[in-house]
């Protein structure tokens, strides 16, 4: 596990790369990015997310995960950082991945917000993103700032207002784009897997749908106090790039 900053002097991105266990299979250099999803729910993850990377490696994938823009160890504040600039940080972290493994192309796992956000990267980066794995994806960003908001009480911040949801502040700026974020569903690589931990009627329509039984990922486990280890869910992303 090599942990290394990227990007620019104005972004600077953390990440963590991980190589794949070598094969003597002949296939070609396998490469795929995870993109974690915000506040608590990326906290909640954390557990499933690096042992994700672990199945991966073991199956002779090279796996790159990353912090967005203002949060985890990456710089920037969060009440700067945008959905916008975060799909653009998905784009640094595909060129830093590809660089690293000489891959030519690579392949997309995004939870919850870093799902949606991954798939539509994945529309306008086709050249470079040659599959796509949606896991538990936000499909209508209004449907899941409520989520957000339900228990969030309004704050005053040095910027005009906003929420503080768990922990994390949420101005009204960002707020905004939640609410009108909608998953992609037009021009997604012909390679898209669409896994479920938690059944999502009619929304999804138009999406080849997995459901995988487990407990979701990005959701507190009542025993533990952190997010469950869903390890079907695991082994089934795994699996797909066997």
């Amino acid at each position: 596990m090599n942990p290394f900053f990227f990007g620019t002097r104005q972004r600077r991105l953390f990440g963590v790369y991980s190589p794949g266990r070598a094969s003597a299979s002949g296939a070609g250099t396998r490469a795929v990015l995870l993109c974690h999803p915000w506040g608590q729910e990326y906290l909640r993850a954390h557990r499933s997310i690096k042992q994700l990377a672990t199945l991966l490696n073991q199956a002779g994938v090279h796996v790159m995960r990353f912090d967005y823009f203002g949060t985890g160890d990456s710089a920037g504040d969060m009440q700067d950082a945008d959905l916008a600039g975060w799909q653009g940080d998905i784009e640094t972290a595909i060129d830093e991945l590809k660089d690293t493994t000489d891959a030519a192309r690579v392949g997309l796992v995004g939870l919850r917000l870093g799902g949606t956000l991954a798939a539509g990267v994945a529309a306008r980066r086709r050249k470079d993103v040659d599959s796509l794995v949606l896991w538990d994806p936000v499909v209508s960003g209004e449907a899941y700032l409520q989520e957000l908001l339900h228990e969030a009480p309004a704050r005053a911040t040095h910027k005009g207002g906003g929420h503080e949801v768990m922990g994390f502040a949420l101005g009204e700026p960002m707020a905004g784009e939640l609410r009108a974020l909608a998953l992609p569903r037009q021009e997604l690589p012909a390679r898209t897997l669409v896994v479920r931990s938690v059944p999502v009627p009619d929304e999804a329509a138009g999406l080849a749908v997995e459901q995988v039984e487990g407990q979701p990922a990005w959701l507190e486990d009542r025993y533990s106090g952190a997010g469950a280890v869903p390890v079907k869910v695991l082994q089934r992303i795994a699996q797909w790039w066997s």
